[in-house]
């Protein structure tokens, strides 16, 4: 009788991680379509707004690092 392999841990702690940046970045993008659609800033939301796009970049960063990396397509 064949063993089965245990689940891989680290590819299901790499998919959480992934599934909650993505979250944290649509928060972040939800966020910053609120600030957006004001017609004026206060300082604190112009301070909060360069924040969020900050966090949102860094955390697209994350993603990026923590997804499966793709072959490229063929040449030709």
């Amino acid at each position: 009788m064949e063993k089965q392999r245990p689940v891989d841990s680290g590819v299901h702690d790499r998919d959480a991680m992934l599934e909650r940046l993505r979250a944290e970045h649509r928060a972040l993008d939800v966020r910053l379509a609120e600030l957006d659609r004001h017609l004026s800033l206060t300082p604190e939301e112009q301070v909060e707004r360069a924040r969020i796009k900050k966090l949102k970049l860094a955390t697209k960063d994350r993603m990026l690092r923590l997804e499966p990396r793709r072959a490229p397509p063929p040449a030709g």
